[in-house]
């Protein structure tokens, strides 16, 4: 028996990556349909784009596990064969996530953060997907194989989606330290599972071009862009010719971290400057030392360089707390017009007027909040039913506005996106709700529910690795000169 035989058939191959490709878009697109309109109900043309090419993966990939079953004509066999069962596991774990996550919103309240648990094994679960796919592909099929990687390396930026979508939920602190995670171990993947002379180049190029394609079809369709990928690029620099077990990782990681701080520098990226730089600025110097000892053994490179990381590590710690904008989206009390107006230099004011009465309703304050951030300002009542207030925020980018008012003793709000750096006006009608979150236990009880969630997903993402891990490394072969 060939592994031939066992090897993903590039029909099914082609139809995950053209199906995974679907669902990277409608990632982004219900991103900007949470930011533009609002949090959501399921069918959305953005969730019904998601979960469909989600269903065409698991489709295919049941396929193939049939076929290796079949073949090998046992289940014991079949359960050797780590790549169709990293896909397999992936698979039913991405279709899990649906009622996972619509229980998840029904207990906690409906939210948008990316990490929230059930989120967070979709993304888990594609990138074993693509892991599993990428393993199993016949090593001949060159072309497949680079866009399965194009297709990993997607999977795994995602993780970061939200600083690159100007609606970071955490401190922007650790976008830099997360995309050097990710990035660099699907590099070490690319390196190993490509055929090609710059395989991990060659997915950045591809991801490059996935990238553009959201961002102009989104723009299209009038809803927000993300930021172009480019940090993701300097990735590429993992294809260089270095010596050391670590030249390759290090050059990649210091391309990665000096495109991210250039970008945000130049106001090509959301991620505050100063955010990017207290991590950037250590992992150059790592970097650096870690070259030249490669080149030149040095006594003091290593040293110094441990010295540097526990140095950034305090500095990250010290950062701040980690909070979400976002706690969740609790029971509708009422509907609310909304009017957000910035002045393009930090200064937001916030009108709201409360649709159907408000004899049991008072001002509260309005708030602010982005990557951890929070600022609050007075709420005053300025007519029948309307309240304005106005505040300063300290940084450019997309903001989110709250009205927060009392209802019969109980808090509820309601928001707007601003961009603090952007003139402009918007009204929009939004849902006036009791925030989730605020009962007692509510956060622990996430807590125990969340923390399997998350098991299941790293131990479904393990298999993955493991699978990768598996293959020949890969080396391009050097012809002689004649």
């Amino acid at each position: 028996m060939s592994m031939k035989s066992l090897s993903l058939p590039a029909g099914l191959g082609w139809l995950i990556c053209g199906a995974g490709a679907a669902g990277i878009f409608a990632t982004y697109w219900d991103e900007s349909w949470h930011t533009d309109i609002g949090r959501d109900s399921f069918w959305t043309p953005a969730h019904l784009l998601l979960y469909g090419a989600m269903a065409v993966v698991g489709v295919s990939i049941a396929v193939w596990g049939l076929r290796v079953l079949l073949t090998l004509k046992s289940a014991r066999r079949a359960l050797a064969q780590l790549p169709v069962v990293a896909a397999c596991l992936g698979g039913v774990a991405a279709l899990a996530a649906a009622p996972i996550d619509n229980a998840w919103h029904e207990a906690f309240g409906r939210d948008a953060v990316e990490w929230s648990p059930p989120h967070m094994l979709v993304v888990f679960a594609a990138t074993a997907i693509a892991l599993g796919a990428l393993a199993g592909i016949d090593p001949n099929a060159r072309a497949l194989r680079a866009a399965a990687g194009t297709l990993l390396l997607a999977n795994a930026a995602a993780v970061v989606f939200e600083y690159e979508t100007d609606v970071p939920q955490f401190t922007e602190v650790i976008y830099l330290p997360i995309l050097l995670a990710v990035g660099l171990t699907a590099a070490g993947v690319l390196r190993r599972a490509v055929p090609l002379a710059a395989p991990v180049l060659t997915a950045c190029l591809g991801y490059a071009v996935l990238r553009l394609a959201i961002g102009a079809i989104l723009a299209l369709l009038g809803r927000s862009t993300p930021d172009l990928p480019i940090a993701v690029l300097g990735l590429a620099a993992y294809d260089l010719p270095l010596r050391g077990r670590y030249g390759r990782p290090a050059a990649a990681a210091a391309a990665t971290a000096a495109l991210a701080w250039a970008a945000s520098a130049l106001g090509l990226a959301s991620e505050s400057t100063s955010a990017v730089g207290v991590v950037a600025a250590p992992v150059l110097v790592v970097a650096a030392l870690i070259l030249a000892a490669s080149y030149r053994p040095a006594r003091v490179a290593w040293p110094a360089a441990l010295i540097v990381l526990a140095a950034a590590a305090g500095l990250t710690t010290g950062a701040g707390r980690a909070a979400a904008h976002d706690p969740g989206e609790g029971p509708k009390v009422s509907t609310i017009e909304l009017a957000a107006t910035s002045d393009g230099h930090g200064q937001i004011a916030m009108t709201a007027t409360l649709a159907g009465g408000c004899n049991h309703t008072a001002p509260v304050s309005v708030v602010a909040r982005r990557a951890g951030r929070t600022i609050t300002a007075p709420l005053h009542s300025t007519g029948a039913c309307t309240y304005a207030g106005s505040l300063a925020v300290t940084e450019r980018g997309r903001w989110f506005t709250y009205v927060e008012l009392d209802d019969n003793g109980r808090r509820a709000e309601a928001w707007l996106p601003v961009d603090a750096g952007v003139a402009g006006h918007r009204a929009q009608s939004r849902t006036l709700y009791r925030p989730a979150g605020s009962s007692p236990g509510h956060r622990s009880a996430e807590i125990a529910a969340g923390a399997p969630i998350y098991l299941a997903g790293f131990l479904i993402l393990g298999v993955g690795i493991l699978a990768a891990r598996r293959l020949p490394r890969n080396e391009p072969t050097v012809r002689p000169q004649q």
